[in-house]
């Protein structure tokens, strides 16, 4: 009996898909399977290529304390420059850059820093300790010998002045001391009261005769006088003697006035008599009655 239409119909179709199926899943396994002509390919190496470690600028070799010494060597990788450690002792490298430190020294960390320029690097130390804290203090020991004494020292600076202290009794006067030069004159005092009347002198040598004078003119004509004795009458006496001259007034008369011609003034002897020195060239008096 033939088959249905619908049936021829669908099995062309169905093994075209089945084959790509199959080439699918075959294609990758394919891939990774190694040909006969070709060798397998090696795993690759999990460990990588080490590398060169950077060279420091500054290299130690060895930084230790041996025989009280501190002993660094090393190299600075260049000829004639300064190495300085601790900031303090320095060196100079020599041709081939290498250095070296040995002095009776410890840091005190123990920890030795070297500088090569910019370049720092530190360095332990082996065969070092640390300093410790500080101890407490010891007991004070027993009081040595007195020693012998020093020589004196310079003299300290000035103090600060002290309060004044009470005035001290007086001491002795000391010895004149010499003039001092002579200073510039001071200002004219205010002008001073008048001294008392000295003594008159003594009675100097006459002068030469003055000239005469011309003749005045003739007074007025006066009034007759009252009868009767004026109250002033005038005296003279003219030329005087070596030993003066004296002008005396009658009994009842007192002496007014007396006038020394030339020698100054007349020098009264009581009341009724006055005299002039030698040479008063005369004398002219006033007597008058009481």
């Amino acid at each position: 009996m033939p088959n249905p239409p619908s049936l021829r119909r669908h099995k062309p179709t169905r093994a075209p898909l089945l084959i790509a199926l199959a080439l699918a899943l075959a294609g990758p396994a394919a891939a990774q399977a190694p040909s006969q002509g070709e060798p397998a390919a090696q795993p690759r190496s999990s460990r990588a290529k080490a590398t060169n470690p950077p060279v420091q600028p500054i290299q130690i070799w060895d930084a230790r304390i041996e025989g009280g010494d501190l002993r660094i060597t090393g190299s600075a990788r260049k000829s004639g420059v300064t190495v300085i450690l601790d900031d303090d002792i320095s060196v100079l490298s020599d041709r081939r850059g290498r250095f070296e430190f040995r002095l009776p020294y410890r840091p005190p960390t123990c920890v030795a820093v070297i500088k090569v320029g910019e370049d720092e690097r530190e360095a332990v130390v082996a065969n070092c300790a640390p300093e410790g804290p500080a101890g407490k203090p010891g007991d004070p020991g027993p009081a040595g010998p007195q020693g012998t004494a020093g020589l004196q020292g310079p003299p300290g600076p000035a103090g600060a002045a002290g309060p004044k202290g009470d005035q001290g009794p007086r001491g002795e006067t000391g010895p004149k001391g010499e003039a001092g030069p002579a200073g510039p004159p001071g200002a004219p005092g205010a002008k001073g009261e008048p001294g008392p009347k000295g003594e008159p002198g003594s009675k100097g040598e006459r002068g030469p005769k003055g000239d005469t004078g011309p003749k005045g003119d003739a007074g007025a004509k006066g009034e007759a006088a009252a009868t009767g004795p004026a109250p002033f009458r005038v005296v003279r006496a003219r030329g005087c003697t070596e030993a003066g001259c004296t002008l005396s007034c009658e009994a009842g008369e007192v002496l007014a006035s007396a006038t020394c011609q030339t020698g100054g003034a007349a020098t009264l002897d009581g009341e009724a008599k006055a005299s002039c020195a030698a040479g008063s060239g005369g004398m002219v008096g006033i007597c008058a009655r009481p």
